[in-house]
């Protein structure tokens, strides 16, 4: 088996997995709350490996700011606010899932283009 079908099946695991707990979590919250929590724990986490471990990070290029900052953009304002809201407004993670999924054919069809 190829190395990068093993990272596939682990993150199609761990995948599900978040689905699930999003289903559940979108119930409880409203985005922006869970969205200023998620980020504050995860500057916390990243800064302190990179404190504990001494890592460097490399130097951003500055022609991939831009593009690094839009993904975001399309990320936190975008994508991210429309799984939540399906997961919040779906009976079973299973049923968002198979829509957002589609992304897999639409990814490639682009990709080939």
């Amino acid at each position: 088996m190829e190395t990068w079908v093993k990272y596939a099946l682990v993150a199609a695991v761990f995948l599900s997995i978040k689905n699930i707990i999003s289903k559940n979590l979108s119930g409880k919250y409203k985005y922006k709350d869970y969205l200023i929590y998620a980020i504050s724990f995860s500057f916390i986490g990243i800064w302190s490996y990179v404190f504990i471990t001494g890592y460097t990070p490399k130097k951003i290029e500055n022609s991939d700011i831009l593009m690094i900052l839009f993904r975001i953009a399309i990320v936190y304002a975008i994508i991210d606010p429309s799984i939540y809201n399906a997961y919040k407004n779906c009976t079973n993670p299973g049923e968002a899932s198979s829509i957002i999924s589609m992304e897999i054919a639409l990814t490639f069809i682009i990709s080939v283009i």
